[in-house]
């Protein structure tokens, strides 16, 4: 009977449209799961009921509860298309470190989510490098005075021709190849030696 039930509401939540009614008709798929979920006769079935449950609150836009639905589920049933799923949640939200942390531990548990999990750890990596530029901008401080004497690198490199040589190389080489080549012209008579 309680697997009937189940199996109506996931194909009820996968017919409905999610135009316009999306919202009440989560709201009415959250109080059927959390029904189910007090009647589960196992862990299993009660992590899978709060994953779905977890994203409907998604869907209604309350992510303290679908977080608590997730760790919920972690907690009854520790595997790696959790940690998957729920590292796709952290990224919405923007918690990328743990959402890195979360997919590593799925690559870890199940290597076949490797691929899917390596996607989500880089696009994190992304996210937390330009979050950190943001914060942090490149600045340079000058606290002196700059002398108008002082010499540069690129100062002593010119000085010594070494960006001079390198121009006129390249420029003799342009010119070989666009310079017009004479026609020459062959003769195959034999030559002869002069005596002398």
């Amino acid at each position: 009977m309680f697997l009937r039930h189940w199996l109506f509401i996931i194909s009820l939540s996968l017919l409905l449209p999610s135009v316009g009614m999306a919202g009440n008709n989560s709201q009415n798929m959250i109080k059927i799961l959390t029904n189910d979920i007090k009647k589960a006769r196992n862990n299993k079935e009660k992590c899978c009921l709060l994953i779905y449950r977890a994203r409907h609150f998604d869907k209604i836009k309350e992510p303290d509860k679908a977080l608590k639905d997730y760790n919920e589920a972690l907690e009854l049933n520790h595997k790696g298309w959790i940690h998957l799923e729920r590292s796709h949640f952290l990224m919405k939200l923007g918690k990328y470190e743990q959402a890195y942390k979360d997919a590593d531990a799925a690559k870890d548990e199940v290597p076949t989510l490797a691929g899917e999990a390596n996607a989500i750890m880089a696009a994190a990596i992304t996210k937390i490098r330009k979050k950190y530029e943001a914060e942090n901008p490149i600045t340079i401080f000058m606290n002196g005075k700059v002398d108008p004497h002082r010499k540069t690198r690129f100062d002593l490199m010119r000085e010594q021709g070494v960006f001079v040589a390198k121009a006129r190389t390249s420029r003799k080489s342009v010119r070989k190849k666009t310079a017009r080549k004479k026609p020459t012209t062959a003769s195959c008579k034999p030559t002869k030696k002069r005596r002398g």
